[in-house]
């Protein structure tokens, strides 16, 4: 588990531990994460038979990273989806690709279209890993991710060396649209919808039979009733005024968009005794924002700000929060109780329409207009994001006012593209029933019961770079 949000996803919404030990009390099972550094992590995974390690981080180098310099450059010059071909724009716009046409030539003659990491599997070790796998002598391998998060390449690539099963619990919508490298093949990989299996086949060789679809365990909590707070007592744990509408405002990382400031002060100043009068703003920050970029907006009325996520361990690829149960019940009455929710081509859109909320979404920059690579428009060109907008579900506002226009719209009749919403939540979600979490934990164990029943006198369990040991 690369990060708190793997850990939300794996951990604590199906129970997996404690299914896994129901399924077996003799198992052994390895937490592999670098929130293994994390005290309260620790003791809230304590179990017996369960050991918890640090996941370092990995920094491919040497003929590692240039095998992966070619891969890329062959992928990215295939540019089978029109994110990729986006990214593509912006990698040559920053200068990150260089002499693609060459290298993308090279990439293509050491690697094949189904199994692209085949060669770099055979030819590259990570000693360290291997001395893990001699130590807990794995029978199955769940990771969090296909690859894309480089901290679970070793585990991967030496389960593959090794001939251990290994299974990928996607946790993410454009994992197999969006990214500038492919995804690596696992022996069983489990997503949220057909969509995504559609992709993952056609886009990267997967065979059908090896993909399972299971739904989003982190929205099992938003199908369930019993899970919200009243609406009073929502407002009052965010300190809003409930005789106001409430508007949502979910950011991204800066990096991605960095003119949320700017959007807010247009919310503001159009309650201010404008169009949205009568309305306040609760603006949820993403995972990496930081409170400090809205410091200007201490103090003005009618404006909430909150980061409501646990702080942890800094992990590899810097994100340094914890998701916890009480977050994802938190979010769910956020979305819930809004009257409009307000992002940019965020996966909050599919959650809020779970609620049937509105969703205005922001297709515009700053007050000067970016160039495409690094403007907001560009995203509702990308294929997962595509699938949202052409379902009629949000409004895409190209600019400050009608982003106003849009919200003010949306207080005045919360029906409209009521149907739109809909068919998202068909699509994306696919089961409502909120046990999503409970297929991803039976896929687990299927998988794990197929390696106990081909295994040579040992059963052997490795869970999310997760490990198991016991006699036969």
């Amino acid at each position: 588990m690369p990060h708190g949000t793997s850990a939300g996803n794996m951990l604590r919404a199906g129970g997996l531990l404690d299914r896994l030990r129901e399924f077996d009390p003799s198992l052994s099972v390895v937490l592999f994460s670098p929130m293994a550094r994390d005290a309260a992590f620790v003791k809230e995974f304590e179990r017996p038979n369960v050991m918890l390690l640090d996941q370092p981080p990995h920094v491919p180098g040497g003929l590692e990273a240039r095998l992966i310099s070619l891969l890329q450059a062959a992928f990215l010059s295939r540019g089978r989806t029109e994110s990729v071909r986006i990214r593509m724009m912006e990698a040559r716009a920053n200068g990150i690709i260089r002499w693609l046409g060459l290298k993308s030539l090279l990439g293509r003659l050491v690697s094949h279209a189904n199994a692209p990491y085949a060669l770099s599997d055979r030819l590259v070790s990570h000693p360290e890993t291997e001395r893990l796998f001699d130590q807990h002598r794995p029978a199955l391998v769940v990771c969090a991710n296909p690859g894309l998060v480089f901290s679970e390449v070793p585990l991967m690539r030496t389960a593959r060396r090794r001939g251990v099963p290994c299974m990928v619990i996607d946790a993410s919508w454009d994992n197999f649209t969006n990214k500038l490298l492919p995804v690596r093949q696992a022996d069983r990989l489990v997503v949220w919808n057909d969509i995504m299996k559609d992709q993952a086949v056609r886009l990267h060789g997967y065979r059908p039979e090896t993909v399972r679809v299971a739904g989003a365990p982190q929205f099992d909590v938003h199908f369930r009733p019993q899970a919200r707070s009243t609406r009073a007592d929502f407002f009052a744990r965010i300190g809003a005024d409930p005789a106001r509408k409430l508007i949502v405002l979910t950011t991204t990382p800066r990096s991605l968009y960095r003119h949320h400031d700017y959007v807010l002060r247009e919310l503001a100043a159009a309650i201010e005794g404008g169009p949205l009068a009568g309305a306040q703003v609760l603006v949820r920050l993403h995972p990496r924002d930081e409170v400090e970029a809205y410091r200007e907006f201490a103090g003005v009325p009618h404006v909430i700000i909150e980061k409501p996520f646990r702080s942890t361990v800094t992990v590899a690829d810097g994100l340094a929060i914890d998701v916890m149960p009480e977050h994802q019940r938190h979010l769910g009455d956020t979305l819930s109780h809004a009257d409009v929710v307000v992002n940019v081509a965020s996966t909050i859109t599919i959650e809020a329409c779970i609620f049937d909320t509105p969703v205005v979404n922001i297709g515009f920059d700053g007050p000067e207009e970016e160039p495409y690579v690094r403007s907001a428009t560009r995203y509702y060109k990308f294929t997962h994001y595509v699938n949202i907008t052409n379902r009629h579900a949000v409004r895409v506002a190209t600019s400050a006012a009608e982003m106003v226009a849009a919200v003010a719209r949306y207080l005045g009749d919360p029906s409209l593209d009521a149907d739109g919403r809909r068919q998202v939540v068909r699509d994306q979600c696919q089961f409502t029933d909120g046990h999503s979490a409970a297929r991803v934990t039976a896929a687990v164990i299927d998988e794990l019961g197929g390696s106990i029943m081909s295994g040579s006198g040992k059963v052997r369990l490795k869970a999310d770079a997760t490990s198991s040991r016991r006699s036969a």
